[in-house]
């Protein structure tokens, strides 16, 4: 009996090793396989589907949005360089450690009325005091070329991306008849040197890109211009 315990324990311990090694073999076989698939060249449409499956799983729809529509802060989107400070009715001398301004053509979802935010990317880093998270939201004032004020959020999506938002946005859009593609926005953000809070600035110019402007005509609505 005991002789039989002995060779079965020992039977066991044996199937256990070479399990453990089988699985030792399947983890150096998945690591070697990923290790050479990055030298690999896919074609365009596994390129595609791969693509699909990272922002599936990593949230990278919006920054792959940003970056294809608009550009990373391209100062000069269509030739127009803003000025570093921008120039705005009752804001003289109020202005102060005011950011370089950051430009993008409009998208689809910055228009969107259900959606209520403009999205950029993370050169709009601010000097932010200790007492302001912009993981939860810092309210903010925001104002036109003509010095009208919109209260907004400043909030950080993600690890890259920040947004303005709040049901002043979409008036905003309404009041510059804004639209995706074929507008641009201009933003500044800045310290209000009497109350000390964080403010932008916004601008709004239409400019539809070449690929655009003449693959299709173009229904050009009576719109208010606003450059600063």
């Amino acid at each position: 009996m005991t002789k039989d315990c002995e060779e079965n324990n020992s039977k066991a311990i044996d199937n256990g090793n070479n399990g453990e090694d089988r699985l030792t073999d399947e983890v150096h076989s998945a690591a070697s396989g990923v290790f050479s698939f990055q030298h690999a060249k896919l074609d365009k449409k596994s390129s595609a589907r791969l693509n699909k499956q990272k922002r599936k799983f990593l949230g990278g729809e919006e920054q792959e949005e940003e970056a294809s529509v608009g550009g990373r802060n391209n100062r000069m989107l269509d030739g127009y360089e803003p000025p570093d400070v921008p120039s705005v009715a009752g804001l003289a001398g109020l202005i102060t450690g005011c950011c370089k301004p950051y430009q993008k053509r409009l998208t689809e979802t910055d228009v969107r009325k259900n959606q209520s935010r403009l999205l950029f990317c993370n050169n709009m880093m601010p000097l932010l005091k200790e007492d302001e998270n912009v993981g939860n939201g810092i309210p903010v004032v925001v104002y036109d070329g003509r010095g009208k004020e919109y209260r907004m959020k400043f909030k950080r999506w993600g690890s890259a991306m920040y947004v303005l938002t709040s049901s002043d946005w979409p008036k905003f859009c309404s009041e510059y008849k804004l639209a995706k593609d074929v507008d641009i926005v201009t933003v500044w953000m800045f310290r209000h040197r009497v109350t000390e809070k964080l403010c932008f600035v916004i601008s709004c110019r239409w400019s539809p890109p070449p690929t655009i402007a003449q693959g299709k005509a173009l229904h050009r609505r009576p719109r208010k211009m606003l450059l600063v």
